[in-house]
């Protein structure tokens, strides 16, 4: 018996998703050598590191449910952990990666330990006056951060002895970067641990009458983002060769906030889609300056418009419309005839 269209609707859609991600990454690989103009690459490699940010920002938002607003402190941090280590101690860039990410870790139990003993509401009013702590530290900590003179002069990047100066190279990084971020992500989301966290989320008092710590599950889903923010922000520093505390300000909270919620949080596909929309988009609206951001202001409202619920909802009404009609149900079996009893 051949199959019919609605017993193979299941597998053709499970092989849609794998075979769109698959042909992002092709281009992607291949992006320098179609767009080899600077100003191109410059643009790819902002909007990679915003995917990793993005990506690594949902892990709180929409696997446990908490607004974080103090990521930019982990992105920040592991910029001035680059800048400072390399331009003091003479560090390269695949130790201070590995270090910046530990340490960011112990930032994120200083921040969460606390945090967590609260509301999710009062949560992230306590983000917001780390953040705020963080970015006045950088300001005013001349010292250590160079207060608004900034840390300059960050050397070169030097990945196994190899000096990574062309922006193809430096692309090729931050690639790895998004990639290691994304697969993350997608690991955690089909492990026993996506499972505790969404169990986390959806009800912490049943999660603990199953066993599971709510705060030592979103303690965990808190320092994995904020290591893998912090080696985005190691790569930003030797991107730019110079860290200011403006890379803690809020313009990025807001950006990530964006990114998330219009993307649609818990939705990979959606957040990493978003994260290049809302990323690529400001840079071609400079050929407009005098409108940009009206015209980003008007996209940005018709997307919340037209799919409140995030571009996850999109494309789950797309797949929707691509599914060939089932087939109607068979007709109910008639009941069987009752034998009247017999009369005298």
């Amino acid at each position: 018996m051949r199959p019919t269209g609605a017993a193979t609707a299941g597998p053709r859609r499970g092989r849609v998703e794998p075979m769109i991600w698959s042909l992002g990454a092709a281009f992607a690989a291949v992006l320098p050598l179609v767009l080899p103009v600077p100003y191109h690459l410059s643009t790819a490699i902002t909007a990679l590191m915003f995917v990793a940010l993005a990506v690594s920002f949902d892990l709180v938002v929409g696997r446990i449910g908490a607004l974080s607003l103090c990521q930019p402190v982990f992105f920040g941090f592991g910029s001035y952990a680059a800048a400072i280590l390399s331009t003091r101690h003479g560090w390269s860039f695949g130790p201070t990666l590995a270090v910046a990410a530990l340490a960011a870790v112990g930032v994120a139990l200083a921040i969460g330990v606390p945090s967590f003993r609260l509301s999710l509401h009062a949560f992230a009013i306590a983000t917001l006056g780390f953040a705020t702590i963080a970015v006045l530290l950088a300001k005013n900590w001349v010292g250590l951060t160079g207060g608004p003179l900034c840390t300059t002069g960050v050397p070169a990047m030097t990945l196994f002895g190899v000096e990574l100066t062309s922006l193809a190279a430096q692309y090729y990084v931050v690639l790895g970067l998004a990639a290691l971020t994304v697969g993350v992500a997608f690991g955690v989301s089909r492990s026993r641990l996506g499972l505790a966290l969404t169990a986390v989320r959806d009800d912490p008092v049943l999660a603990a009458a199953r066993g599971l710590s709510p705060t030592a599950f979103r303690l965990t889903a808190f320092g994995l983002s904020a290591a893998l923010s912090a080696t985005v922000g190691v790569f930003n520093a030797y991107f730019q060769s110079v860290v200011c505390p403006e890379n803690l300000d809020m313009s990025y909270m807001t950006a990530l906030l964006i990114m998330v919620f219009v993307g649609g949080r818990g939705s990979l596909r959606g957040v990493v889609s978003a994260a290049l929309l809302f990323t690529v988009l400001p840079q071609l609206l400079h050929l407009a300056e005098e409108w940009r951001m009206v015209i980003y202001g008007l996209v940005l409202l018709g997307v919340v418009i037209a799919v409140p619920d995030g571009l996850e909802r999109a494309f789950q009404a797309a797949g929707r419309l691509r599914r060939p009609p089932l087939p109607p149900p068979p007709p109910a079996p008639a009941p069987p005839a009752t034998r009247e009893k017999a009369t005298r």
